[in-house]
């Protein structure tokens, strides 16, 4: 499953823009404060983002209390792209910042595969996929405000 999603600016009538910074997407402290889901990094390395890390995410749910996260690919103020695992769910995520009118789009693509020996790709299609993007829209969400009120 792909899902494109964009942190755009306020409705028209508002003047404000959303500026999205590399380190609201970047910094562990920063991302805690607008991803609803991440309650900490538990073992962030002083340099994270670098492709070939592995970071452990404590994440507010019962089932799954751990997301491990292995950046992939980072270019400053433009892109990160990391291998996401939590629970049976796979994800390659991709961030994206475009310089737009008089502040930044954030464009995220997900490829989600569910690792489930018969049923994967069923309950990728009725269920899973749903769920994953709902989440995806709330972060996305929780930075658009994030970012809106830093500035």
């Amino acid at each position: 499953m792909l899902c494109a999603c964009d942190v755009s600016p306020s409705p028209p009538k508002s003047t404000r823009r959303c500026t999205v910074s590399g380190a609201a997407i970047c910094e562990p402290a920063e991302v805690a404060q607008w991803d609803g889901g991440v309650i900490e990094a538990i073992d962030a390395p002083h340099d994270y983002p670098r492709p070939g890390q592995t970071v452990r995410w404590h994440y507010g749910s019962e089932r799954w209390p751990e997301l491990r996260d292995r950046p992939q690919e980072v270019v400053p103020e433009q892109k990160l792209r990391s291998i996401l695992q939590f629970g049976p769910y796979y994800m390659d995520e991709t961030y994206s910042l475009t310089a737009w009118q008089r502040g930044t789009m954030l464009t995220t693509t997900v490829d989600l595969t569910v690792r489930r020996s018969v049923f994967g790709p069923l309950l990728e299609r009725l269920w899973t996929g749903r769920e994953v993007r709902r989440g995806f829209e709330a972060s996305l969400a929780g930075l658009k405000r994030h970012c809106e009120a830093s500035q």
